[in-house]
C-alpha cells in the first residue's frame, strides 16, 4: 500500500500544474536570504564609472534576530588619488519584482534615501538595476558576485 501511494505521488511531480506564488523561482531559494532567521550575505564586484577606472563595490545585507534589516555598501573609486572610499549604511527591503523573465527577488537598499535596486540572479549574483528598478543596457557589467 505504501509503495502504491509513493508511486502515485511521484507521477504527479512532473505535471504541468501551476506553481504556487510562494514557490516561483525555486533556483533562487539557495541564494536568497532566509525568511525569518538571522543572516549575513555579501557580494562584491567592480561597477562602471563615468569619471574613474571603476567602482569596487562591496554590499553586505544583514538580518538580525529581531527582524531588523541593515546594509553596508562600501564603494572604492579606482584610480582616484584621495577620498576615494565611501560607505553607506541603512535599512534594506526585499521585494518581489516582475522582470522581463517573470517574478524576481529584488533588494532595495536605502529605500528612504538613495534607493538602489539589486536583482538576485539565478547564479546568486546581484544585478544593479536603474533608478526605476529596470535592467540596465549592460547588465553583466553591473553585477556583484556572491562571496
Amino acid at each position: 500500500m505504501f509503495v502504491a501511494v509513493l508511486a502515485v505521488s511521484a507521477c504527479g511531480s512532473g505535471s504541468d500544474a501551476p506553481v504556487p506564488q510562494d514557490e516561483e523561482a525555486p533556483a533562487l531559494s539557495e541564494s536568497a536570504p532566509p525568511g525569518e532567521e538571522q543572516f549575513v550575505r555579501t557580494w562584491q564586484g567592480v561597477l562602471p564609472c563615468s569619471d574613474c577606472v571603476g567602482i569596487q563595490a562591496r554590499l553586505t545585507l544583514r538580518r538580525g534576530d529581531d527582524g531588523s534589516q541593515t546594509f553596508e555598501l562600501e564603494e572604492t573609486y579606482l584610480g582616484a588619488e584621495a577620498d576615494n572610499v565611501f560607505t553607506l549604511t541603512g535599512p534594506w527591503r526585499q521585494v518581489r519584482h516582475r522582470g522581463e523573465e517573470g517574478p524576481a527577488v529584488v533588494f532595495r537598499i536605502d529605500p528612504d534615501g538613495a534607493d538602489q535596486w539589486f536583482q538576485l540572479q539565478p547564479d546568486g549574483s546581484l544585478e544593479l538595476l536603474d533608478a526605476a528598478g529596470q535592467p540596465r543596457p549592460d547588465p553583466i557589467g553591473h553585477r556583484l558576485q556572491r562571496l
